[in-house]
C-alpha cells in the first residue's frame, strides 16, 4: 500500500502533506486509531512524548525535521517555565539548567 492514500483518514493525509504534526494533549480515540494503524503500517512516523517533548507524528521521509522540531518545542517549553519561574537575573542560569537536564547536555 502507497504512502499517499486516503485509506487511513484525512488526518493521515494531512500529515502526509504536512510534513509534521505536533500533539500538544488529547485527541479524539478515533483519529488516535487512525493514526496509529498508519504508524504500524508505515505510512506514519510517530516520536512519543518525552517528558516537555511533545508528541510527533510525521512523514517517515522527514524523521531528522520531526526530530528537530520536538526539540524546538522543548526548548520553548523550557524558556516558557524559566520565564515564569525565574527573575531577570535568574533566568539564564534557570533555563540552563533546566536544558542541561532535559537533553543531558554536560
Amino acid at each position: 500500500m502507497g504512502r499517499y492514500t486516503d485509506a487511513y483518514g484525512p488526518n493521515v493525509e494531512q500529515i502526509l502533506l504536512q510534513a509534521t504534526r505536533v500533539v500538544e494533549g488529547r485527541i479524539p480515540r478515533q483519529v488516535r486509531n487512525e493514526l496509529m494503524s498508519a504508524v504500524k503500517a508505515g505510512v506514519l512516523g510517530r516520536l512519543p512524548k518525552d517528558g516537555l517533548k511533545p508528541e510527533i507524528f510525521f512523514h517517515p521521509d522527514h524523521k531528522h525535521g520531526a526530530v528537530d522540531r520536538q526539540k524546538r518545542e522543548a526548548e520553548y517549553a523550557v524558556k516558557c517555565i524559566a520565564t515564569v519561574m525565574a527573575g531577570p537575573a535568574e533566568y539564564a542560569n534557570d533555563r540552563k539548567a533546566l536544558t542541561d537536564k532535559i537533553f543531558g547536555n554536560t
